[in-house]
C-alpha cells in the first residue's frame, strides 16, 4: 500500500529571527541607556586621571545637563486642570 510522506513543518529559523528582532527592538532604548551610563562613567574616570579639574568639569557638565533636562521637562507638563474633550 502507498504511504505518502508526512509533510514537514517549516524550520523555526525564521520564527526565531523574528522573535529575536522584536525583543531587541523592545530592549533597544534600555540597552542604550545602560551602555551610555557605562560610557559616561568611563569618560569621567578618564578625565579624572588626566586632571582632577577636568573630572570636576565633567561633573559640572552633567549637572548642568540634568538641570536643563528638568527645566525642559517642566515645560512639557501642562499647567492647570486637564481640558474637557467634550
Amino acid at each position: 500500500m502507498y504511504n505518502p510522506r508526512p509533510t514537514k513543518e517549516p524550520s523555526g529559523c525564521l520564527q526565531t529571527l523574528f522573535i529575536t528582532r522584536i525583543i531587541l527592538q523592545i530592549l533597544f532604548i534600555p540597552l542604550m541607556l545602560v551602555a551610555g551610563g557605562i560610557a559616561g562613567v568611563l569618560v569621567f574616570f578618564f578625565a579624572l586621571t588626566v586632571n582632577p579639574l577636568l573630572g570636576l568639569l565633567v561633573l559640572v557638565l552633567v549637572g548642568v545637563g540634568l538641570y536643563l533636562l528638568g527645566r525642559w521637562e517642566q515645560k512639557q507638563v501642562p499647567q492647570g486642570p486637564p481640558k474637557d474633550p467634550y
